[in-house]
């Protein structure tokens, strides 16, 4: 019985069911009244008179529990303080509703008023304007009209320029179709990795460029970013540096990734940036004499016999104007800077996503 009591108890004190509404009884109804309309309301809502209605059924529990409370004096008392505080609640609520209705009404109404003030006064001032004056100002927004359309005008043409020019790096040939036996710059980059501690914490871009320029001429050094990796076997992360650096040659290369770590222990891998190249092979001589390309190049003029003496041919440099095969290396090196920019990208992403 304590228990049933108990949980009377907590009903009266949560629910939130008006059991007066529910019995159909006035607050202040005595206990026969309550036992009526309890024993009319549950015959109506009876489980089975109503076997396929679930709200019945609900109901019918809610009743008696309604009856239980109201009959109780203490749990009646209860239940009469849990419900007045919710009415108070739900009036509180609709009241501060209504300042907040109100104050927003009148915000609104005050911008409105403050529009309309603001345009009357554009209105009065531009009335108030003498002819020249409002020259002036058409040609004041006129010009920067112009200004504006001029620069969107400069920015299309600059984005269509540089589109040109990517469009023309990638149908470039490749540097393998103009030049047999050159390698890439991805050939000839090499993968370093340390871990950033008191020795390393300063090695930078040209920390490392120094550091390794003993093994031969460097092309350029390209720092990645920092990244928190946990290694095997340990249990917290350790800030660790990748970098790549780029010989002009790749048997320079080659000895940076044989002698780095023995002459620089600091480092925890120097490897290929990209697997180890395939062996060099030296360009065969032409096979063109040099005598058939001067020839093919400053031959006899018109009228000229075999015997005749060549004329002594004539040389204009430009210094300030790249040739066309200057102009097509540049694009190469653009492209192959690119082709290796996203490849170290992706290396690093997956390795990210290793981690």
């Amino acid at each position: 019985m304590g228990d049933t009591n108990k949980d009377l108890e907590d009903i009266a004190r949560n629910a939130t069911e008006d059991f007066y509404e529910l019995l159909g009884v006035a607050f202040d109804a005595q206990e026969t009244a309550i036992k009526k309309a309890y024993r009319k309301a549950s015959i109506k809502y009876h489980p089975d008179k109503n076997p396929d209605n679930k709200d019945a059924a609900d109901r019918f529990i809610y009743l008696g529990w309604a009856r239980d409370i109201l009959l109780d004096a203490k749990l009646k008392g209860e239940y009469d303080r849990a419900r007045t505080r919710r009415r108070e609640k739900v009036l509180q609520d609709e009241l501060l509703d209504g300042r907040r209705r109100q104050m927003k009404q009148d915000l609104e109404r005050r911008e409105r008023e403050g529009k309309d003030f603001t345009q009357s006064l554009k209105r009065k001032r531009a009335e108030d304007m003498s002819e020249a004056e409002k020259r002036e100002q058409e040609i004041q927004r006129l010009a920067e009209d112009g200004k504006r359309r001029r620069k969107e005008a400069q920015e299309r043409l600059e984005k269509k320029r540089k589109e040109e020019d990517e469009a023309s790096i990638i149908a470039s040939p490749e540097p393998a179709a103009t030049k047999p036996g050159a390698t890439s710059e991805i050939e000839r980059t090499v993968k370093i990795r340390f871990q950033r501690d008191d020795t390393t914490q300063d090695w930078d871009k040209n920390k490392l460029q120094s550091m390794f320029a003993k093994y031969g001429k460097i092309d350029s050094v390209v720092m990645g970013k920092d990244k928190k990796i946990r290694q095997s076997g340990e249990k917290h992360r350790k800030v660790t540096a990748m970098a790549f650096i780029i010989y002009t040659r790749v048997d320079h290369a080659h000895a940076a990734v044989s002698d780095g770590i023995q002459h620089y222990p600091n480092l925890e891998s120097v490897s290929w940036a990209n697997g180890e190249p395939p062996a060099m092979t030296a360009p065969s001589a032409p096979s063109t004499p040099v005598n058939k390309t001067f020839r093919a190049s400053f031959g006899p003029g018109p009228g000229l016999g075999k015997n005749t003496p060549l004329s002594t041919p004539k040389f204009s440099f430009s210094p300030s104007t790249p040739s066309l095969q200057e102009v097509t290396m540049m694009r190469l090196k653009e492209a192959e800077k690119k082709r290796l920019e996203e490849h170290i990208r992706k290396q690093e992403a997956a390795e990210e996503a290793a981690v």
